[in-house]
């Protein structure tokens, strides 16, 4: 079971360095759970104005120039980081052409009432790890291939590990988008 669900995982990283969202291949395979619900409008204007955005944006251009909708994903990344959400921005029509567009995750966390960026990735995906550190889920990043950078919650943001997990390791990772 593990390998196919390793397989199913290189096979999301591979369509995501491609700029296509995948489903999980494998029933067993996970995405990232949503936790405290959906993300409010006033926590998207917060995170926006955050990120030098605005805070009203309907869309924001991309490194091609294009204009692309933002996600806002509510991320489950342990106890010890609280409140965390996904900003993605994805890559454009124009993706194939234009080097450096493609999926941008900025994982934001509130605290005190802040929105802070803690970690931040362009062109892969982002598994959040079974393992933990000062409360907070490891992270890996990466495309297709056989391992993984891995990335340890400090208490204030993510930091590199100096370590790498297999690709045929990650069978109890769940996955942003």
């Amino acid at each position: 079971m593990r390998p196919l669900m390793a397989l199913s995982a290189t096979l999301m990283f591979a369509l995501v360095a491609c700029g296509q969202a995948a489903a999980p291949v494998d029933a067993g395979a996970q995405t990232a759970a949503t936790v405290g619900g959906e993300v409010t409008a006033a926590e998207r204007a917060a995170i926006l104005t955050a990120l030098g955005e605005g805070g009203a944006a309907a869309q924001l251009e991309n490194e091609c120039g294009e204009m692309v909708a933002p996600q806002f994903l509510p991320a489950d990344v342990g106890p010890g980081v609280g409140r965390a959400v996904a900003f993605v921005m994805s890559g454009g029509p124009n993706m194939a052409s234009c080097y450096g567009d493609g999926p941008y995750v900025r994982l934001m966390r509130n605290s005190g009432g802040e929105w802070t960026e803690i970690y931040s990735r362009r062109g892969g995906m982002v598994a959040i790890l079974p393992t933990r550190h000062r409360g907070g889920n490891d992270l890996a990043d990466g495309g297709p291939g056989f391992s993984f950078p891995v990335w340890e919650w400090n208490g204030t943001a993510y930091a590199f590990a100096h370590r790498e997990i297999a690709d045929t390791d990650l069978g109890d990772a769940r996955f942003l988008p």
